[in-house]
């Protein structure tokens, strides 16, 4: 322990593997050893400098550099994994070892299996109460726990279907077309059609293509898994391939399910062969998840994009997000439905032109309306209660065309 106490945590290691080596079955020697692998992970940990400094030299072509700096990452998720391996042993035999199950919770979370790290904090927590430490972990899942990796929603709280968005005839057909084969692909096969594997939503910021992936979703009956960039790209070397691995294997287990990818031009971007060597490791993951060896069976990938000039072209080939939608900023007739839309549950006073609001917004999109009443209601509250207390709590044409000017 003096090894420890004074933070050698390399010498507390090895002297550890000796007293394994003498006593096998010894479960503190076990125990002892696994939590002094995850506290020399912990002081060895990489940084965020060395990550950027990692990049830098891959960018600039120093191989040798980057070589030596990914080879520290890997040699930190080695110890967490051989932590993780000797404090499992402890709990095979001892299961209500809550040390254990505690150090075991802080390798897990550092090697990003967060459900898996979550179970045993909560454990080790309900074994000892009292003890601060195994509480605070515990509940520190609890604050993490919204914002996870990848987010399965149900659909059924989504309120919106087809008849309440707000797009062209064609494309709700063509949506419909994508409904049908999820729902009942039999009958796709005995027609011939072979169900592609995704589409990609094209069209600018605001247009509704997260929506209409939610209510596609919700109108077809699947699961929902959203992820976006940030959601896949780790620090750590082979993580984000291994996130991308994780995400088709859940929506494989709870088929069927669409993949839905915001932004999918920043995470699959067109491949430099070399320059960029992460992003191109993910797009070939991705690539090989969407029509590899292992089979999709009724897992639909939809991408969102305003920029597919930047979509490396494999994915947009046959096989893959083959089938391309347009959504395209609202015209007049359309921009008035979303305004009518969006004002359904407002009071409204009697001088507001809902013709005249869709006529002065020419180029706005979906969200930039929505965006455009909400405004307008901030400026209806300020007048309501500083200069119009006594007025019906209505908005007012002026408060819409504050609301312009607002907005710019």
């Amino acid at each position: 322990m003096q090894y420890a106490r004074s933070f050698q945590w390399s010498a507390a290691v090895d002297h550890y593997r000796r007293a394994i080596a003498v006593d096998p079955e010894s479960l503190e020697a076990r125990f002892r050893l696994g939590w002094a692998l995850c506290n020399q992970a912990e002081a060895d940990k990489p940084s965020l400098a060395d990550m950027a400094m990692v990049y830098g030299a891959q960018v600039l072509g120093f191989e040798q550099a980057a070589r030596d700096g990914r080879r520290r990452f890997q040699n930190n998720r080695l110890l967490l994994k051989d932590a993780v391996f000797y404090l499992n042993s402890v709990l095979e035999k001892d299961p209500n070892h809550a040390r254990a199950l505690h150090y075991l919770a802080k390798a897990l979370f550092a090697l990003d299996q967060k459900a898996d790290a979550e179970q045993a904090a909560r454990k080790a927590a309900q074994l000892e109460p009292a003890n601060a430490a195994y509480t605070n972990l515990a509940q520190n899942f609890d604050s993490t726990t919204p914002s996870s990796t990848v987010s399965s929603e149900s659909m059924a709280n989504t309120p919106h279907t087809w008849d309440e968005l707000v797009l062209e005839l064609r494309t709700k057909r063509e949506l419909r077309q994508m409904q049908i084969m999820l729902e009942k692909p039999d009958m796709a096969r005995e027609l011939g059609v072979h169900p592609p594997t995704g589409i990609l939503l094209k069209g600018p910021p605001g247009t509704g293509k997260t929506t209409i992936a939610r209510v596609l979703a919700y109108e077809a009956q699947c699961n929902f898994v959203s992820i976006s960039p940030a959601d896949i790209n780790q620090m750590y070397v082979g993580e984000s391939e291994k996130k991308v691995r994780d995400i088709f294997a859940k929506a494989r287990a709870s088929s069927p399910c669409i993949i839905f990818i915001d932004e999918i031009d920043a995470l699959l971007p067109v491949r430099q062969g070399g320059v960029a060597i992460h992003s191109d490791k993910v797009v070939n993951q991705f690539l090989q998840e969407m029509d590899g060896i292992t089979p999709n069976t009724r897992v639909f990938v939809v991408g969102a994009t305003n920029r597919p000039d930047m979509l490396d072209p494999a994915v947009r080939r046959g096989g893959r997000l083959s089938r391309e939608i347009e959504i395209p900023l609202p015209d007049y007739n359309a921009r008035l439905q979303l305004f009518q839309l969006c004002t359904r549950s407002t009071n409204l006073c009697s001088d507001v032109s809902l013709e005249e609001l869709a006529s002065g917004s020419a180029g706005y999109s979906g969200a930039d309306i929505k965006a455009l009443v909400n405004e307008a209601g901030l400026i209806a509250l300020i007048r309501l209660t500083d200069t119009e207390p006594e007025s019906p709590k209505q908005l007012k044409q002026e408060d819409f065309l504050a609301a312009f000017k607002n907005l710019g």
